[in-house]
C-alpha cells in the first residue's frame, strides 16, 4: 500500500536498477600498465612515456608475466623518439545553463541536491531584496531546455568582458544548441541584470543563493567569452619493436577559463604519461632509460547514477522535462524505491521489486524507447503536428487492456518484500535483526516475528566520540527533519535527560561545518 508506478518515475527507477543489475553481474579483468621514466639531458623531472605496444599495433598486457617478458626486452634496448607530433586543441566556451545542466553542474559543483537547486532557483527568479534596486528576480525563467541568449544580454556580457579582461577574450555570442527538439519559448537560466557581479549582490544573499548565483553569473559571462587554445605535444620512443608514447599540453590563450572551468564527471586517476609541459624533442633523439614501472589494475564496474548524471542520462534518452527532473528524483526517494549512500543512487529491495513487477505487468511503460516516442508525440500534439485525441487513444487502447490484465494476475495477491539481513543481534531473544520498511521508511525488526516483536530504529554511529563523556555520537534527526550529531540515547527536548547534556550537533544546511551547537542553542 502506498507506492505508486508513474510515465517517467518508473523509467528513471528502471535505469537505476538496470545499473545496478550491471554492477552485480560485472566480473573484474586483470590487466597491467608498464610505464618508463627516462632521463633528458637538462631536465630535473624525468619524462614519463606508457607502453603502446609493436610500432602501430596496440597491446593490452593482461599478466605480469608479459610485463616481465616487455621489461626483459627493453632493459638492453636503445631507446630513440621517432616520431614529434605537434598541434593545437580548442577548448570551447561552455553554453549557458539550461535546467538540465543547471542541476548537474550544481550538483558536482556545489554538492546540492536536484531539489534544493530548483527551491533555490525560484528564490532568485521570483525576486530577493538588492541593495541599492530593492526587490528584484536576479535570473531569467529556471525552467528551459534552450541555450539561447538575447542580444541585449550579449552586448551588455561582451562589454564587462572587454573591460575587465580585454577585447581579446570577447567571444562571438552563443552558438545555439541544436540535434533535440528544444522548446524554445524562454532563454537561457542567465542573470537577468548580468552587469550585478556576484559580489555586489552577496551581502544581500544567503550563502546558498550566493553560491548558486555565482554559478550561473560565471557560466554565462564564461559562455560570450573566446574559446581557450592548449598546443598540444604527442611523442613516440622506440626501443627494439617496443613503442612507448606520452602527451603534453600548454596554455597558448586561457579564453574562458580565466573565470571558469566546467568540472567533468569521470576525474580519475591522471595519466602519468600526460605531461604538462613536454621538454623540447625532436625525431632521433637518444634516451637514456631511468626505470621500467609495472602497475596492475582491475577493470572497474560501471559507477551508480549519480542525481547530476541521472538527469544527465534521462536528458539523453529524452525522458522528462526540465519541471520534472527535479520531482522525479524526490518522489522515487520520498518512496523508498531509492536511497543515497553519499553522492550515488542505489536502489532499494523495495525499488528493485516494483521495477520487476513493472518489467511483468506493464512494459512498455517502463520501455525507455516507448516512454521517449510518446515524449515526442506530446510535443507534435503541442506544435499542431498531430491530433491529440488520436494520439490518446493510440496510448489508452493498449494501456487499459495491460491495465485490466494486470489487475485479473495480482487480484487477492501481495507483492512480498525481502528482508535485508543485518548483523545486529535482537536483545529481547538473540537472533538476527532484519531490516523492513514501514509506513515511515526503514526500520530494524527482530527476524523471530510473530513470537519476538521488538523493533528498533537504524542508527548510524559516527566516527568519535563526545569529548566529554566519551559517549558514542549518532546521526539524529529534530522534529523539524533537520540531520545533528547527538549522543546515544539522548533525547534532544527532554530537558530533564540526567546523562551528558553537551550535544555536538552541526546543522548540515545552516551551521558551517565542525562549530559546537550548545543544547540550548537546539
Amino acid at each position: 500500500g502506498g507506492l505508486s508506478a508513474g510515465r517517467v518515475q518508473s523509467v528513471a527507477l528502471r535505469i537505476i536498477c538496470d545499473r545496478e543489475e550491471e554492477i552485480n553481474a560485472f566480473i573484474p579483468e586483470e590487466y597491467w600498465t608498464l610505464d618508463a621514466a627516462f632521463q633528458i639531458p637538462g631536465e630535473r623531472k624525468p619524462l614519463i612515456a606508457k607502453y603502446y605496444g609493436e610500432q602501430d599495433t596496440k597491446r593490452i598486457l593482461k599478466t605480469e608475466a608479459e610485463v616481465e617478458a616487455v621489461k626483459k626486452d627493453c632493459e638492453k634496448a636503445e631507446f630513440q623518439v621517432s616520431d614529434v607530433k605537434k598541434g593545437e586543441r580548442i577548448k570551447k566556451a561552455p553554453l549557458p545553463f539550461t535546467t538540465s545542466t543547471l542541476q548537474q553542474e550544481a550538483s558536482k559543483v556545489l554538492n546540492f541536491s536536484t531539489q534544493k537547486t530548483m527551491r533555490l532557483a525560484q528564490q532568485l527568479y521570483e525576486g530577493v531584496d538588492i541593495k541599492g534596486n530593492g526587490t528584484v528576480g536576479i535570473i531569467t525563467y529556471l525552467r528551459t531546455d534552450s541555450t539561447r541568449v538575447s542580444e541585449e544580454a550579449e552586448n551588455m556580457a561582451r562589454s564587462y568582458i572587454t573591460e575587465k579582461y580585454g577585447e581579446q577574450y570577447a567571444g562571438e555570442g552563443t552558438v545555439k544548441k541544436g540535434g533535440q527538439k528544444i522548446q524554445d519559448a524562454h532563454e537561457a537560466i542567465r542573470p537577468s541584470m548580468p552587469e550585478l557581479t556576484p559580489e555586489q549582490v552577496k551581502s544581500s544573499l544567503t550563502t546558498d543563493q550566493y553560491k548558486l548565483y555565482r554559478l550561473i553569473w560565471e557560466r554565462f559571462i564564461a559562455s560570450q567569452m573566446a574559446d581557450a587554445l592548449m598546443d598540444t605535444v604527442s611523442v613516440d620512443i622506440d626501443a627494439d619493436n617496443c613503442l612507448f608514447k606520452a602527451s603534453g599540453s600548454t596554455m597558448k590563450f586561457d579564453g574562458f577559463t580565466v573565470l571558469y572551468e566546467e568540472t567533468r564527471d569521470n576525474k580519475g586517476d591522471k595519466d602519468k604519461s600526460e605531461n604538462k609541459n613536454l621538454p623540447e624533442l625532436h625525431e632521433g633523439d637518444a634516451l637514456k632509460l631511468r626505470a621500467l614501472d609495472g602497475n596492475q589494475h582491475f577493470t572497474q564496474p560501471p559507477t551508480r547514477y549519480s542525481e547530476a548524471s541521472l538527469i544527465k542520462a534521462m536528458e539523453e534518452y529524452g525522458i522528462g522535462r526540465p519541471s520534472t527532473y527535479a520531482p522525479t528524483i524526490t518522489t522515487i526517494t520520498a518512496r523508498n524505491y531509492v536511497e543515497r549512500e553519499g553522492k550515488q543512487l542505489k536502489p532499494t529491495v523495495l525499488g528493485e521489486v516494483v521495477t520487476q513487477l513493472m518489467k511483468e505487468l506493464f512494459k512498455n511503460i517502463v520501455d525507455v524507447k516507448f516512454t521517449a516516442k510518446m515524449e515526442s508525440d506530446l510535443d507534435d500534439v503541442e506544435r499542431g503536428e498531430k491530433n491529440w485525441v488520436q494520439s490518446l487513444e493510440q496510448f489508452y487502447g493498449d494501456f487499459s487492456q495491460t491495465l485490466k490484465t494486470a489487475e485479473e494476475k495480482m487480484e487477492g495477491k501481495r507483492v512480498k518484500i525481502p528482508d535485508e539481513e543485518t548483523d545486529e543481534v535482537c536483545e529481547v531473544c538473540g537472533k538476527k535483526m532484519v531490516i523492513k520498511i514501514g509506513r515511515f521508511g526503514r526500520f530494524l525488526a527482530c527476524s523471530g516475528f510473530p513470537e519476538c516483536t521488538n523493533t528498533r530504529k537504524i542508527v548510524q554511529e559516527m566516527p568519535g566520540c563526545c569529548p566529554l563523556c566519551g559517549g558514542k555520537m549518532v546521526l539524529k534527526k529534530s522534529k523539524r527533519g533537520r540531520s545533528f550529531y547527538g549522543l546515544s540515547g539522548m533525547q534532544l527536548y527532554d530537558m530533564e535527560y540526567s546523562g551528558c547534556r553537551t550535544v555536538s550537533a552541526v546543522w548540515f544546511d545552516l551551521v558551517p561545518k565542525g562549530r559546537q551547537v550548545r543544547q540550548a542553542d537546539l
